[in-house]
């Protein structure tokens, strides 16, 4: 399993120690993935009518904001790919806070991995 993020280098190695990842972690400064992937940018589809919402959905649930690596406009995304280059499960972020279903993600990666 590969995740990308766009900060630098050293934003991959920090969040591998914070979080105890069991992953591999790639970072795309340049967001070329991003953009490739078509994923939303900008202050338009960072901030929604619901971006708030999920904001306050994220503090009840004990979630804060910290400091920011990497780019603050871009929204991300989950891809779920198998080795053969099949996606099995593709979800853009619309806005900050629109997430993935992790029980959608984690079946997608079981399918990849059987």
């Amino acid at each position: 399993m590969v995740v990308v993020g766009n900060g630098q280098p050293h934003h991959a190695r920090m969040f591998a120690e914070d979080e105890d990842v069991p992953f591999t972690l790639w970072v795309d400064p340049e967001m070329k993935a991003y953009a490739a992937a078509g994923l939303r940018r900008g202050v338009r589809a960072v901030f929604s009518r619901h971006s708030a919402g999920n904001a306050l959905r994220a503090m009840r649930g004990g979630h804060r904001q910290t400091k920011v690596k990497g780019d603050p406009w871009q929204n991300g995304g989950v891809f779920v790919i198998t080795p053969l280059g099949s996606t099995l499960m593709e979800q853009v972020s619309r806005e900050a806070g629109d997430h993935a279903e992790i029980a959608e993600v984690l079946a997608a990666v079981e399918r990849a991995a059987a």
